[in-house]
């Protein structure tokens, strides 16, 4: 197969789906809310999701793998979102063993509202 061929980071070195989920309570007030964790064995990022109860154009978030910012100033933009890696056939992030995620929801309406964020990877 061709596509098997493609050197890496155009085609991934792991073949296990991993998808962590993760909620964030936004609470009424203009202000940066932070959820971080680290991820426990070597993968490879493929992607992020994001959803809330309550959309605001004003609203962004932003999604940060060790010290590189992978997604930076995302308005929501009133309906759930995804972020994919790359073109059609897909690029790989690699996400050593241990390394901290950081998800950043930038608050600037001030409203109440739940997030929630999947986290793609392959392990």
């Amino acid at each position: 197969d061709k596509i098997r061929e493609l050197p890496h980071p155009h085609f991934s070195k792991f073949t296990k789906p991993y998808i962590k989920g993760r909620k964030l309570l936004v609470v009424n007030r203009k202000d940066v809310f932070s959820d971080a964790h680290n991820i426990l064995f070597d993968a490879e990022f493929l992607s992020i999701a994001v959803a809330s109860n309550v959309y605001s154009t004003e609203d962004y978030w932003e999604l940060t793998i060790g010290e590189e910012k992978i997604c930076e100033t995302i308005y929501t933009k009133e309906l759930p979102e995804s972020v994919s890696m790359g073109n059609s056939f897909g690029i790989v992030y690699p996400v050593a063993a241990n390394t901290r995620i950081k998800f950043d929801f930038h608050n600037v309406s001030g409203i109440t509202k739940q997030v929630w964020y999947n986290l793609k990877f392959l392990r």
